[in-house]
């Protein structure tokens, strides 16, 4: 009889278990996912702590361009941009739409790697040489999806590769003088002998000039015999910048080197229109560096001379000294408005091997920059808005 109540009664008991067994597999269904979400945690971090331990700005764009993630050192590049949530173009170079040639275009486009670098104008990173890399991250269909932007400041870089290139300039500058100075010194060694003995037979009234046309003459012959010697001695500086040796040098007063610099040169300005101006602001006590007196003359020299190119119609150059703090500062500037000249903020850069005129007026400024730097001086250009062209000369004093 009760086993006959029994099979009617509702089987709860199953019913309980079942339950049961469907909240236990919950539960370790639960667990399970708290350990996948603390493995994708430590996971994360540990990918946000080698993103951040990298020397490289490292970016994460969407699509859509869109800045997902940026690491440490890319933060540190831009500290007034916000970067997630910014297209990259804006936060990087302020633009308002995609920069021309975009590589991260390209590379959502294309599914390649590419690398470049690139000369910052404006912004943050104004005056800074940046190296990139654009790489596609794709998903399981192979598509792209994201793409990392890798930025290297490589500015230093560049300024080494640059010292190593005025190096290899002047390496290559001495070589050639080493081979044809010699041809060059036996016509100039002719020029200045005979000059000489015309000016001690005039002097000797050899010749029946009237006075006037001997006076000419004379001056004529001293020209062209101060030029010839003047030749020889840049021929042998050029030898000299070659070995770059300092044991020669000695205490040279630069107000005295400028004023003799434009004594030659005030003629040769004069007929071409340029008035020079000479504001020294240097102390006796004050004026003298540690240096050769003919290399300095001739990177003067040199300068003017590049001056008066940029002036065709004629103006002003100015010189103007004064003293800084534990260096004598030199400022040279023309007037310039040149349409013939042209002007390049990048003097001391590479030559224009298309441009004669380039290569020729970038020797004289490589020889320049080697004169200042075996001085450890430091010489900068500058070419402003209204056509004015201003070198920049610095040299420690001789204390």
């Amino acid at each position: 009889m009760n086993s006959g109540k029994n099979q009617n009664l509702p089987d709860f008991q199953g019913i309980g278990y079942s339950k049961i067994g469907y909240f236990k597999e919950v539960r370790y269904k639960i667990k399970e996912l708290e350990k996948l979400n603390i493995k994708l945690a430590r996971r994360h971090n540990r990918l946000e702590a080698i993103f951040n331990s990298m020397s490289d700005g490292v970016t994460i764009l969407d699509k859509d361009f869109n800045i997902v993630f940026a690491n440490h050192v890319q933060k540190t590049m831009f500290p007034t941009t916000p970067l997630v949530g910014t297209k990259c173009f804006q936060a990087y170079y302020n633009r308002e739409k995609l920069c021309r040639d975009c590589p991260s275009l390209k590379t959502r486009e294309k599914s390649e790697t590419l690398r470049g670098e690139v000369f910052i104008k404006s912004g943050n990173l104004a005056g800074r040489f940046i190296e990139w890399t654009t790489s596609p991250i794709k998903d399981l269909s192979g598509n792209v999806d994201e793409i990392i932007l890798l930025m290297r400041d490589i500015t230093e870089r560049k300024e080494y590769e640059y010292k190593l290139m005025q190096a290899d300039r002047m390496a290559a500058i001495g070589f050639l003088t080493a081979g044809i100075s010699h041809e060059i010194n036996n016509p100039l060694t002719s020029i200045a002998g005979f000059s000489e003995g015309l000016l001690k037979r005039l002097a000797k009234d050899e010749f029946t000039f009237d006075l006037r046309m001997k006076a000419s003459f004379q001056d004529y012959l001293q020209i062209i015999n101060a030029e010839a010697h003047r030749c020889k001695e840049i021929i042998q500086n050029l030898r000299e910048f070659s070995h770059n040796s300092i044991d020669d040098f000695e205490i040279v007063h630069i107000d005295q080197i400028i004023r003799d610099t434009i004594s030659l040169f005030r003629q040769h300005a004069k007929d071409h229109g340029v008035n020079i101006t000479y504001n020294n602001n240097l102390t006796k006590e004050f004026s003298a560096i540690y240096g050769k007196e003919s290399q300095l003359k001739h990177l003067f020299l040199n300068l003017f001379n590049r001056s008066l190119k940029s002036m065709e119609g004629g103006g002003v150059l100015a010189v103007n000294t004064a003293s800084g703090e534990n260096q004598i500062e030199i400022f040279i500037s023309d007037t310039g408005n040149s349409s013939a000249f042209n002007h390049n903020c990048d003097v001391f850069g590479p030559l224009d091997r298309e441009n004669t005129e380039s290569r020729d007026d970038g020797i004289d400024l490589s020889i320049c920059y080697s004169i200042v730097q075996h001085h450890r001086g430091v010489i900068r250009f500058e070419h402003t808005e209204d056509g004015h062209n201003n070198f920049f000369l610095s040299f420690p004093f001789n204390l």
